[in-house]
């Protein structure tokens, strides 16, 4: 393997790992750069250094994994910091999240606080576990791959005008 080769996998890895902090380990509170790294990614990917598609898997696997912690880490801690807010904003939440809850789980991808908080809120306010990891895949199958397509295209288009 050369270095090449070695730093290509380096990036898949590297960028797998970093979504999993951003989305998991409420990391990207502190370094949101999410929506950078995968359209950066995405380019590599167009000039030919990165295969889009293992892109794309490594990508939104480290994404799902990322979004499956912040829930458990919300159904663990999420009780003890409500027992501080009022019963009746609690209430609101609950019902906003059983109305509305899909919604917001498949927008947070692409609004960067947003993106590492929800799946924190979502495990803390009681919303079922199998709903949430459906719509969680879902949402970052479709938030990694308009990234990567963007950036994967974008290359292209250049490289086109350029006449590479």
């Amino acid at each position: 393997m050369n270095y090449l080769e070695l730093a290509e996998q380096v990036s898949l890895f590297g960028g797998a790992l970093l979504l999993f902090l951003e989305t998991g380990a409420l990391f990207g509170l502190f370094v949101p750069g999410g929506d950078s790294l995968v359209l950066a990614l995405g380019v590599l990917a167009g000039w030919g250094r990165l295969e889009p598609l293992t892109l794309w898997l490594a990508l939104a696997t480290g994404t799902m994994l990322g979004q499956w912690s912040g829930y458990y880490w919300g159904v663990r801690l999420g009780p003890s910091l409500f027992r501080k807010v009022p019963p009746e904003k609690l209430e609101r939440a609950r019902r906003f999240l059983a109305r509305s809850g899909r919604w917001a789980v498949l927008a947070a991808p692409f609004v960067p606080v947003v993106r590492t908080l929800t799946p924190f809120l979502m495990g803390a306010g009681g919303t079922p576990w199998r709903a949430y990891f459906f719509w969680s895949a879902a949402a970052a199958w479709i938030w990694t791959g308009s990234l990567v397509a963007m950036g994967y295209h974008a290359t292209a288009r250049v490289l086109g005008w350029l006449g590479l």
